[in-house]
């Protein structure tokens, strides 16, 4: 789901709902107005008077507005006591500052961020383990204290959660710099982006995240059946595009053109991306060519190292 369609189907729910209030209520009325006559002759009689008041005050006589406004106050309160009695309250609003409009003053209210914004934390929880890849339980005790050729696994790891925590905090669509994570399977690549995705889409900035597989395959599929590169304008125009396990997908020469057109894009127009993958820097030009590379080396690059913490927590079961 991209952000244009989470507040597309946020309007859409919110008429909805609205809607259907609007459908109980006024069924309530009118089944009313058939049981209680005085309450369809008050009706009645509110309708006639309020054409007369129009019609009275286009002519001037100020004293029969008046009169039609003190009949139409009394008849009103007449109105309210028999719907009170029969316990039959006005819509209420989910929200009270649009009254379930989705505007004001011409601008999208906050009750649309907020639904568009749980859809689209919906919609990626669905098929990633989003709730479970939080800042709070990424667990760095399962990284050595001590050092393995030279680096110390628990320090590093410290350091690029810090990094990734400042990042959320300082985050600015124009400005913010571009992340490169490496290192082996299972180091805690995903859980991180993922724990920053989540972050950001709560604050609610435009984030894409996906795996490189899977973007690249819905935007191939997309560009070759004629349709609108919808797919495709979404990662370039985002406010942060999320590429996770780059080289796990087939690459083709397209791939590896869309793959460089996109960083190359975003680059231009200083948009930030991060990218996870476990291919070395070395790899990446032999598999994607020298120039998506050279785009790379301008990312900041963190090298994950440790133990496979996919495995460490199977044994652990056991």
């Amino acid at each position: 789901m991209t952000r244009e369609q989470s507040y597309t189907q946020a309007f859409e729910n919110q008429r909805k709902i609205l809607s259907h209030k609007k459908a109980v209520f006024e069924s309530a009325i009118q089944n009313l107005q058939n049981a209680n006559p005085d309450f369809a002759k008050i009706n009645t009689r509110l309708s006639q008077l309020g054409a007369a008041l129009a019609t009275t005050a286009i002519s001037g006589d100020s004293e029969a507005v008046k009169s039609i406004q003190s009949e139409m106050t009394e008849l009103s309160a007449d109105r309210a006591e028999i719907l009170k009695s029969a316990s039959i309250v006005g819509i209420e609003h989910d929200c009270n500052v649009c009254r379930d409009t989705g505007y004001v003053n011409g601008k999208i209210c906050d009750c649309i961020h907020t639904a568009a914004k749980n859809l689209l934390i919906a919609d990626l929880s669905a098929s990633l383990p989003l709730q479970n890849c939080r800042f709070e339980n990424f667990d760095l005790n399962y990284y050595q204290n001590t050092d393995v050729d030279g680096a110390n696994p628990r320090k590093r790891m410290t350091a690029i959660l810090k990094l990734c925590k400042e990042y959320v905090i300082s985050f600015d669509p124009r400005s913010s710099e571009s992340l490169l994570f490496m290192g082996d399977t299972g180091l805690g690549k995903t859980h991180l982006t993922l724990a920053v995705t989540y972050e950001l889409l709560n604050r609610g900035f435009d984030v894409i995240y996906g795996a490189a597989y899977n973007l690249f395959s819905e935007m191939e599929t997309e560009h070759f059946s004629g349709h609108t590169n919808t797919k495709y304008n979404a990662a370039i125009n985002c406010d942060l595009l999320v590429i996770d396990d780059l080289g796990g997908e087939f690459v083709s020469p397209y791939i590896q053109s869309l793959l460089y057109n996109i960083i190359n894009t975003r680059d231009l127009s200083g948009k930030p991306t991060i990218i996870n993958t476990n291919l070395a820097m070395g790899d990446i030009a032999a598999r994607y060519t020298p120039r998506v590379a050279s785009r790379l080396i301008k990312y900041t690059a963190k090298k994950f190292i440790g133990n496979d913490i996919r495995q460490l927590k199977a044994l652990e079961k056991k």
